[in-house]
């Protein structure tokens, strides 16, 4: 469970903020100074005002009003893209470095983490709440204080002028900051819900896409898919609640910011008529009183977008909380690759799922895990090269504790072909070179060759420039994983752990895979998570798991006299064999009594 963060505690973002807090301080001073020359022109209408209502009139001075109204404008201009620029170029670093920074995290984390969280969730923090990070630093922050700046500056001028017109100037102000006040805290609440939703949201939108073939398959639809259906809903809901909620607020902020009217007009005209208020002076607050709170409207949605931004800047820190897995201090190297397991423990959260598991696959030798759902077998392979650490006991490889291991040395040793095949929107090519990113083409070449797929790439009009698709959408089951053995091929590494590659591809494919296997295996330590107990008889140990414990261990031929759970396991797979054997026999019947 991730820790909560504390308020002062620092953050990465922070950390990577303060890396570049001198072009940010640039960017700031730059936009102030171009709040203050933003003033210099009306300031100056009003000297000119006064001059031209009390003659005579210097012609020289005007102008030379004038034309430092022009530089104002100017200079105001540069300082405005100055500040943009440079926030902008240090914004961009600095959502660079996060993202970065968020992918190295990443890196360090446990597959369990990833169970946790949604790919909905992680997309929207890499991508939606980093993107966010920038338009805080080159947009809000800047716009924010060049909004405060011309208020502030705008309110210490008046006051120099008049102060009994720059008390009806801002009379309404106290009722629009109120309005402010009730609005943040109406729709506070509803910050973190919203988020949640729209991660919730994004998710079932990933789902939906990637799950398209099975929703025309079985004639669904966005509105009939019930759980696509209530993650919108719920966002919907969650944002009308949130536009209900500021609205009284919101209503009272952007009439009171323009109603200074109803007291400036009166009490300008009042004072003028009693002779203690000048013509130039009157005709400069109702050019510059009227306008004074309009730079408010800003503060309120640069507000709003702030709250919105700080929520998700907190999501990145919570990732950057996440407890990684201990990294060793040293760089022990094992001298074999016999793999051992004493006595392990381990939960998903608080969920028991081994206990005291211990065996010993020596170098060389195919070990097989055999269980029904649930027993633990998958779990015994994921945590050989530590997609987890382990609760109690130890793991070692070649006599060494893998806790004891780089991340690199462990990595290097253990290559995976499971049976759900993940292939990156890549050409084919980079897709098995994803095993060895220094090889050659030429290797890669060599690797699928021993995988049986590169007859198949040649026949494509780009060959290994294939672009596979998301997910190696293009490409068949089998084809995605002839890759995915090219990829451990490539990788050379010692221990290769098979989560039953073909226990769902056609028997055409199932033979070319098998060949492909036989090809990876070779002179390797195999760890083999078995569903179709006819694929392992011939291992070396095959080892029966049930709820979280091995219960016996031996070959096939042992264990069918010594162990009546995986007596029945066998006998209940072979009635499968015959069962989907009659079926097969019994559609090919059919076909020719059709024909």
């Amino acid at each position: 469970m991730t820790k909560p963060i504390s308020k002062t505690q620092p953050t990465i973002v922070s950390n990577l903020v303060k890396q570049r807090l001198m072009p940010l301080s640039f960017s700031v001073s730059f936009a102030a100074i171009g709040t203050l020359l933003e003033l210099v022109p009306l300031i100056l209408i009003y000297a000119i005002a006064i001059e031209l209502l009390a003659p005579p009139i210097d012609p020289n001075y005007v102008w030379k009003l004038a034309a430092i109204s022009v530089v104002a404008i100017f200079v105001k201009s540069l300082c405005a893209t100055a500040a943009k620029a440079i926030a902008h170029k240090a914004a961009y670093e600095i959502v660079y470095d996060v993202r970065i920074a968020l992918a190295n995290k990443l890196n360090t984390l446990p597959l369990g983490y990833f169970n946790q969280k949604s790919s909905g969730n992680l997309k929207k923090v890499m991508e939606e709440d980093a993107e966010n990070i920038e338009e805080a630093l080159a947009h809000v922050i800047p716009d924010l204080v060049s909004a405060i700046a011309l208020v502030l500056f705008t309110a210490i001028y008046l006051f120099t002028v008049d102060w009994r017109m720059t008390l009806a100037t801002i009379a309404t102000l106290p009722i629009a900051i109120a309005g402010q006040i009730y609005t943040s805290q109406a729709i506070k609440p509803l910050y973190q819900p919203y988020h949640d939703a729209l991660e919730q949201m994004n998710s079932t939108i990933v789902e939906y896409v990637r799950g398209m073939k099975v929703v025309k398959a079985f004639q669904q639809t966005a509105t009939s898919y019930a759980k696509y259906q209530t993650a919108v809903n719920r966002y919907h809901a969650i944002y009308e609640d949130w536009v209900w909620k500021s609205l009284p607020g919101l209503a009272t902020f952007f009439i009171c910011i323009t109603a200074n009217i109803v007291t400036v007009v009166p009490v300008g005209v009042w004072l003028y008529l009693q002779g203690s208020l000048e013509l130039s002076t009157l005709i400069l607050f109702l050019v510059l009183g009227l306008s004074f709170n309009a730079p408010l409207s800003k503060v309120m949605t640069i507000a709003s977008e702030f709250y919105y931004i700080s929520e998700g800047v907190k999501r990145i820190n919570e990732i950057f909380q996440a407890k990684s897995l201990s990294r060793s201090q040293g760089n022990s190297y094992p001298t074999n690759c016999t793999i051992e397991f004493r006595d392990v423990t381990f939960s998903y959260n608080e969920t028991r799922v081994l206990n005291g598991v211990s065996f010993t696959v020596p170098q060389g030798a195919i070990a097989a895990f055999v269980g029904a759902s649930g027993a633990g077998k998958t779990t015994v392979a994921r945590l050989i090269p530590r997609f987890w650490d382990v609760d109690g006991g130890e793991i070692r490889i070649g006599g060494v504790d893998i806790r004891e291991m780089s991340v690199e040395t462990l990595m290097s040793q253990v290559a995976f072909v499971f049976q759900d095949v993940f292939l990156f929107n890549d050409t084919i090519l980079e897709n098995i070179r994803f095993g060895n990113p220094t090889a050659s083409e030429a290797e890669v070449i060599q690797a699928a060759k021993l995988a049986r797929i590169h007859e198949f790439v040649e026949t494509l009009p780009q060959g290994y420039q294939t672009i596979v698709g998301d997910r190696g959408a293009k490409l068949s089951g089998g084809q995605q994983q002839r890759i995915s053995i090219a990829r451990a091929i490539l990788k050379q590494a010692p221990i290769i752990i098979l989560d039953e590659a073909t226990a769902f591809i056609d028997p055409e494919n199932e033979a070319q895979i098998q060949d492909a296997i036989s090809t990876l295996i070779e002179d390797k330590t195999l760890i083999v998570i078995a569903h179709r107990l006819s694929t392992i008889t011939a291992a070396d140990r095959i080892f029966v798991m049930d709820k979280g414990t091995i219960v016996a261990e031996g070959k096939h031929e042992e264990l069918l006299k010594t162990s009546d759970l995986y007596d029945r396991m066998w006998h209940f797979h072979m009635q499968a064999c015959k069962s989907q054997k009659s079926k097969v026999k019994g559609q090919k019947l059919t076909v020719r009594s059709h024909n």
